[in-house]
Order: C-alpha cells, then sequence, then structure tokens
C-alpha cells in the first residue's frame, strides 16, 4: 500500500469520527472573536472579519464555562477551524482547583484566514473523559474588493455643463448615474467627490457617502450633487468621481473623472438708472418733465448698457409704490426696454421730485438706480380759463339785471382732467371773497361731460360792490398733499 493511500483512509477514518462526534447537540456558546462586525439580517455574510485584521493573528476567546476539578486525568480544549482543523489545544490537570482566565484567550495564526466561509467551535473533554462542543461561530474573510464596471465606471451625467439655469430647472442639484459594477452586496458603501483637479483625490473633496441596501443594487444606481455644494465650489473645470467599499473595507480603485464645466455663479449686473425719455435731462440720473409733453403717458426707458443676467424679469416703479399717483409697470416693448407710464399716473405729482427705477425679479431680486424725476407744473397759460356761460354774453362785465335766479360757471376740461380731482373756485371782489365751489371732488360723470359747472344764486352777488371789479379765481389738485394748481382767472366787472 503506498504511502498517500494510507493517508487517505486515515483522513478519512478521521472525518468519520468527527462527524459522528459533532453529530451531538452543541452545548456551549460560541467562541467569542471581538473582531468580526455585527450580523443583521440586512447583510448577506455572518461573522464578517474586517479585511484589515485578516492579516493578523486572530484573537479569540473562549467562553468560561462550569469547570469542576476531579480527582484524576486531565481537561482537555480543542479549538477547531472548519469543523476539523485543530487550531488550538490546552490541556489542565484536574485537580486544578479553576481554570486561570489568560488560559482561555489565544490568537489563530493568520494563516488560516484564507478568503471564504468558515467556522470556528471549540471541543471540552473533562477528567472523566466526557465531550462536549460548542456552537459554530461563523466567520467570513472576504479580500474581494467591488470591481467597476466599464469605462472605468465613469458617472454618467445628463449634461457636461452645469449652469445657474440648469440648477433652476433640475430642482438645484445635477444627479450622476453608475450603470453598473461587480461583486456588489448589501452593506457597500460608495463615496462620491467633487474635485477641482483630475489626478489628485482628497478625502476634502469627499460630497457624501451612500450605504446600499439590497434594493439599492438595481442599476443604475443615482448620486446627486447639491446646487449649494456646486455654487461653493466655484466656477471652473470641476470632476466627479467615486469609489465603491464592501462591508469588510475592501476598497475598489477610484472611478474615472467624469469632468464638467461650471458656472453657476450669478453674472455680475449693472444697474445704472433708467431715464424718462419724455423729460430734459441735466444728468443721466436726473431730469424734468414738462407735463405738456406728457399728455399720452410718459416711457421710461432702462439703458442699453444695463448689465442683466439671462433670467432677470424687469418692471419699472415710477414714484415711491404706495403713494397717490405711483404706478409699476410691467408694460415693456420689444426691446424689453421700454416701459410705459400712462398719462393718469402724471398730473399728481406736478411740483414734486418723484423717484424713478426699476427693478429685476428672481432668486436674488435687485432695484437699479434711482433716477430723480422733478415734474413742473403746467403752465397757467395751458390750463383753461372758467367762463360765465348763465346769462348768456358775458364777456367782460356781468349785469345784475341780467341775471335771472342764478348765474352758472362752466370750468371746460383740463389736460389729465380725472375723477378725484379737487376743484376750489372763488369769487373775489373790493372788499369780500366768496368761495362758490370748495373742493369740489370731479366726478366720472364730469370728465364725460368735459366740464365742472357751478350754479351761483343772485344773492350772492348783492354782497360786491357794483361796478368794481369781481375776479373769479380757480384752483385745482390733483393729489390730496399736492400744492393745487393755479387756473388763468376770469376778470369781470359787477355792473347793475
Amino acid at each position: 500500500m503506498t504511502l498517500a493511500r494510507l493517508y487517505d483512509r486515515l483522513v478519512n477514518k478521521l472525518n468519520g469520527v468527527f462527524k459522528a462526534f459533532f453529530k451531538q447537540q452543541p452545548s456551549g456558546p460560541p467562541p467569542i472573536i471581538a473582531d468580526l462586525l455585527p450580523d443583521n439580517p440586512l447583510w448577506d455574510e455572518q461573522g464578517l472579519l474586517p479585511s484589515t485584521r485578516a492579516f493578523d493573528p486572530l484573537p479569540v476567546a473562549i467562553p468560561a464555562w462550569p469547570y469542576e476539578p476531579g480527582p484524576f486525568g486531565e481537561t482537555v480544549l480543542r479549538v477547531y477551524w472548519d469543523t476539523i482543523t485543530l487550531v488550538h489545544e490546552k490541556t489542565w490537570s484536574a485537580d486544578l482547583p479553576s481554570l486561570p482566565p489568560q488560559d482561555l484567550l489565544f490568537e489563530m495564526p493568520a494563516s488560516y484566514l484564507v478568503a471564504g466561509a468558515h467556522v470556528m467551535l471549540y471541543e471540552v473533554t473533562d477528567w472523566a473523559g466526557n465531550p462536549w462542543h460548542s456552537f459554530p461561530q461563523p466567520v467570513t474573510v472576504d479580500l474581494t474588493p467591488p470591481i467597476l464596471g466599464d469605462n472605468q465606471g465613469r458617472l454618467r451625467f445628463d449634461t457636461s455643463q452645469i449652469t445657474a439655469e440648469y440648477l433652476e430647472s433640475n430642482g438645484d442639484k445635477v444627479d450622476a448615474w453608475i450603470d453598473s459594477y461587480r461583486g456588489g452586496k448589501p452593506g457597500d458603501v460608495v463615496t462620491w467627490y467633487w474635485s477641482e483637479t483630475p489626478f489628485y483625490m482628497d478625502d476634502r473633496d469627499i460630497v457624501s457617502q451612500r450605504l446600499l441596501y439590497q434594493a439599492d443594487l438595481v442599476f443604475p444606481i443615482m448620486l446627486s450633487f447639491t446646487g449649494g455644494m456646486i455654487r461653493a465650489g466655484g466656477d471652473g473645470d470641476r470632476y466627479a468621481f467615486y469609489r465603491l467599499a464592501d462591508r469588510a473595507g475592501n476598497l475598489s480603485n477610484f472611478s474615472l473623472v467624469a469632468p464638467l464645466a461650471v458656472q453657476v455663479q450669478p453674472l455680475p449686473r449693472y444697474l445704472p438708472s433708467p431715464s424718462v425719455a419724455e423729460a430734459s435731462s441735466s444728468s443721466s440720473s436726473s431730469s424734468t418733465l414738462d407735463p405738456s409733453q406728457a399728455s399720452r403717458g410718459v416711457t421710461v426707458v432702462i439703458p442699453a448698457d444695463a448689465q442683466l443676467r439671462p433670467d432677470d424679469v424687469l418692471s419699472v416703479q415710477w414714484a415711491t409704490p404706495g403713494t397717490e399717483g405711483a404706478y409699476h409697470s410691467t408694460n415693456a416693448d420689444a426691446s424689453g426696454l421700454r416701459f410705459s407710464i400712462p398719462p393718469a399716473f402724471i398730473s399728481q405729482h406736478m411740483g414734486k421730485h418723484i423717484p424713478v427705477y426699476y427693478q429685476v425679479a428672481g432668486s436674488d431680486p435687485a432695484i437699479s438706480e434711482l433716477h430723480d424725476l422733478t415734474v413742473q407744473f403746467l403752465s397757467s397759460s395751458k390750463w383753461p380759463t372758467v367762463q360765465c356761460t348763465r346769462p348768456a354774453g358775458v364777456v367782460a362785465q356781468l349785469s345784475l339785471a341780467r341775471i335771472v335766479s342764478y348765474a352758472t360757471f362752466s370750468l371746460a376740461r383740463w389736460a389729465f382732467m380725472a375723477p378725484g380731482q379737487r376743484v376750489t373756485i372763488t369769487l373775489l371782489g373790493v372788499g369780500h371773497t366768496q368761495v362758490i365751489l370748495d373742493g369740489y371732488v370731479v366726478q366720472a360723470g364730469d370728465v364725460s361731460a368735459s366740464k365742472v359747472t357751478v350754479d351761483v344764486p343772485k344773492n350772492t352777488f348783492l354782497a360786491f360792490t357794483i361796478n368794481q371789479a369781481l375776479v373769479v379765481q380757480v384752483k385745482v389738485s390733483f393729489a390730496s398733499d399736492a400744492t393745487p394748481a393755479n387756473f388763468p382767472s376770469l376778470n369781470l366787472t359787477l355792473v347793475a
């Protein structure tokens, strides 16, 4: 019989002995291997050993059991790897009163820590020859890192240029995808990076990490780069990549970098003051408006050299918001730089200085430099003169004899006439003054009729001196806080 055949017979016989022995029910707790990672139903492996500990002797602690000394013989501890490989043996004399705790500690040589799934258990034989063994402790040694997919695992993006507009239309983030990798298991961790260089990898470039569960291992795997992180990193050429690690700590190579051109910082704005097309300018930031040039409204012009962002939405503010006669215009012409102000918002500002400016709306609103506009009063000669229309034919003299019951004064339609304006008409004579229309509020019917009229009873005139001047004075207020405009007076002589 050859030596090889003799060896095979011996091994087979020993296997039979061990199989028979381990058919007994285990009765002791498993060995304690502190280096093992905690088990969890979420992960595939049991008793996973960190890869960094797979090249050093493995510390093992055998739980103390209810030891009893005996009159003779020995107590024997045997520790087995993969059921049959004896990796540690310790013998104590039966008369030893207790087992020293340090005797239950040992280190298994690293040579046994080959890749794969293993078990460790121990057998105790007491002084009387009665054996029992422990439950097995699974030990998994994983030395194989995840393997990147095609194209060295480079991330897939749906764009190569990241702009502020892209972020705004994509939820303020950029998504990328890992199309595949090999050797993926629950518990893998993907770490992704954002760098200014394609050649230097640094932990400071880490964007985030993600623990992958079984449900995540459905490709592609999506990773997100937030807009805040991208903006904080500044504009320019940037490089995105990732690395995989399994639960044991085996690391893949870094993926091939994905180059991206980033332009997300807000473009600088230049918002010089606007101008008013119908006004005469003394400088770029101030001008004077003659209301006679604004009978059809005015046009506020945004300078052509204003620097705006692509998504800026423009509007013009005429006078301080909330004040009488203020107007917010969103009505631009085809150029987008000329905004109309209707004539109904001119007269309230006569005799005043008002601010005129434009504003941009969006995520970063701003207003332009202010334009200081002086709105003049319309010259008195351009207002209508009140007339006496009853009795008819009054030109220079008003005769008491011709007044039947009352006289009527009429103020014809004036520029910018509108409901809400206030009209005051006063009779001025020698030694006597009489207000005949006191702050009358112009009505829509007056505007439709193109005039305001007032009837004055005949006896009102009896208080004035005959053959003396009678002046009909008119003031019109265009805003509640404005100085009234003086209209031309009607100069008459009151006669008998």
